[in-house]
């Protein structure tokens, strides 16, 4: 049973640690967050594009003083051909260090303290092994990222995969300082983006299976690898599924797999995540925690996984065919469109009679390759 004086830890002080323990300290809780770096924010692991979700529709208001530029538009480019979707403030470009020392204000954090270990105490509870020794624990979070160590460490079920991305801040000034760029080498997996901070400063960054050697190949392609880079930020990005709760143990954000699979953006399903499981705390029934979250947010998660899933096993000739088809319906993404929800996009050109040639290339596609219709039904 949790209350007002129940021990609660949260392993890492990322935004969706910091955010869990805000909801809890609004609940009357008092978390204490431990973190293995000397600070928070620091280093960087993120993009930082968000939609403006994050400053409207949270429980607790978020500070907007993060935000560096505004977005109204982007350029999706893919095997040379590209088309351009506009939308008025549809996406803020933020500094993560402040967005996630703002999170952070008025929060008990231990730094410097790296999680090794977790165990049952004999009489309740858990026992936190660190690197700067012991913690009791009556519920431990593990918001420790896409190699969560208390997931591994408790033996939580998961299925997903670990990509690698890798990022440059640089100095160069995009043609249009509103406009995100996108480049596909294989939707929905690999892509490279380019994001304006509007201040002269553009994030370049890529997800790949050799993300170092293709970022540099994509610079040098647009002509910008001698722009001076003033900081350079790499991090792992979990696709997949994930248990959320074992026992009086849970898991949010990254650890979690709480991320949109299309894109890859995980403040926005990492924070509403946290309300869920702060609520279930408060609540006194974790066990609801992934109830609820599954009400919310599976349905959206499992068809985008499916999609990607899709796109993953394409040829390169059914890839254009549906490029093709996504640049003729522009105006249909552009009223349709939802930053944190894909699924609604694609439902919406699914059900127009015009796509139906597109459909019969896509299944086409798999009957020409029954292993990757087997390996789409494995993903299910």
């Amino acid at each position: 049973m949790f209350t007002k004086d129940s021990k609660i830890i949260i392993v890492g002080a990322g935004p969706i640690g910091c955010y869990t323990a805000q909801l809890l300290k609004h609940h009357g809780f008092d978390p204490l967050v431990i973190e293995e770096h000397a600070e928070v924010g620091r280093p960087v692991q993120c993009a930082g594009i968000v939609g403006k979700g994050i400053f409207e529709e949270m429980v607790l208001p978020i500070s907007r003083d993060s935000i560096v530029n505004t977005i109204n538009g982007g350029r999706v480019s893919f095997n040379g051909d590209s088309f351009e979707l506009r939308r008025k403030n549809v996406a803020y470009i933020i500094d993560r260090e402040v967005f996630d020392k703002k999170l952070a204000q008025g929060l008990r954090i231990d730094f410097s303290t790296k999680f090794l270990s977790l165990e049952k105490n004999k009489n309740k509870g858990y026992m936190v092994k660190t690197g700067n020794g012991e913690y009791y624990a009556d519920l431990v979070i593990g918001a420790d990222g896409p190699s969560s160590k208390v997931r591994s460490g408790w033996k939580f079920d998961s299925e997903m995969k670990l990509y690698r991305g890798y990022q440059y801040r640089i100095k160069v000034n995009p043609k249009d300082k509103d406009t995100v760029e996108v480049y596909y080498l294989k939707p929905f997996s690999f892509f490279v983006w380019l994001i304006p901070e509007g201040n002269g400063i553009c994030r370049v960054g890529i997800i790949s299976d050799h993300p170092y050697k293709d970022l540099n190949r994509f610079l040098e392609i647009r002509g910008i690898d001698n722009a001076e880079i003033i900081e350079k930020n790499a991090g792992l990005i979990p696709i997949g599924t994930c248990q959320m709760a074992k026992e009086n143990v849970a898991l949010v954000g990254d650890a979690a797999c709480q991320l949109k699979p299309i894109t890859s953006g995980g403040i926005y399903y990492g924070m509403k995540s946290a309300e869920i499981l702060a609520e279930a705390v408060k609540n006194n029934d974790l066990s609801s925690y992934e109830t609820r979250w599954k009400d919310k947010f599976e349905q959206e998660v499992r068809f985008c996984l499916t999609v990607r899933s899709i796109t993953e096993n394409m040829d390169k000739n059914t890839l254009k065919k549906v490029f093709q088809y996504l640049k003729e319906n522009v105006p249909i993404i552009e009223k349709i469109g939802d930053f944190e929800n894909h699924s609604s996009v694609v439902w919406s050109l699914m059900s127009n009679p015009l796509t139906y040639s597109t459909i019969g290339a896509v299944m086409w596609n798999f009957i020409k390759s029954p292993q990757a219709f087997l390996r789409l039904l494995s993903r299910r």
